[in-house]
């Protein structure tokens, strides 16, 4: 599983936050986070109260989404930015930072903030070889994938897209580990669910635990 995609915020609450990211006067040229960047070209939330409470607001969902939380195996989520691309603004391909001073990027994540029907382009480029993958998801879903894949933000033609992106970093440095931790933890709440637990179920979820204990990092 190369990423995932799913729900995250209702639409009550996505519109709240939004409706309270745009109301605050503390908007900037979004190359202040990447030193003059002539590739990006957005507006990005300076630092004020209004982003550290949205902030807190917005890793608090996503620790308490299991499904989120059994994919990604979180130790700790970080450097959380909030972008305004609007129209002839972009952010052209580019692979993020692996690591910085606040901790190792091992998966990126995208939530969108208002619907795709609002603006035009602004898809973001995923780089999977030998796959290319056009995202643009619906106000409040998430995408969450590796952060070493080259991506892109397309030029906004029409409108505005408003997202929040973040990193995590994984309790499992390596993407394959954290995979086959992911579909041997789903498997097995599938087989409970279907068919109860058992001396099998019991041995698999060792075996689960011992490899987690091996691959942390």
């Amino acid at each position: 599983m190369l990423y995932m995609a799913r729900n995250l915020l209702t639409k009550e609450k996505t519109a709240n936050l939004r409706k309270r990211l745009i109301l605050s006067p503390d908007w900037v040229d979004g190359k202040v986070s990447t030193h003059g960047s002539k590739i990006k070209r957005n507006l990005q939330l300076n630092s004020c109260n209004e982003k550290t409470m949205i902030t807190n607001e917005i890793i608090e969902s996503l620790e308490s989404d299991s499904l989120i939380n059994s994919f990604t195996f979180p130790n700790k989520i970080f450097n959380i930015l909030f972008t305004r691309t609007g129209e002839g603004m972009y952010y052209g391909p580019h692979i993020d930072t692996p690591h910085l001073p606040s901790g190792r990027r091992d998966l990126s994540f995208t939530i969108f903030l208002n619907n795709p029907d609002e603006y035009k382009g602004g898809e973001l480029i995923l780089y999977i070889p030998p796959e290319t993958k056009k995202i643009k998801l619906n106000q409040g879903d998430i995408i969450i994938y590796p952060t070493k894949y080259l991506h892109e933000v397309k030029e906004v033609t029409d409108g505005e897209r408003i997202v929040c992106v973040g990193w995590i970093e994984s309790q499992i440095a390596r993407d394959d580990e954290r995979e086959e931790l992911y579909l041997i933890q789903n498997s097995l709440k599938k087989i409970i669910e279907k068919y109860g637990d058992s001396a099998a179920t019991q041995d698999l979820r060792l075996c689960f635990n011992r490899l987690y204990k091996r691959f942390l990092s």
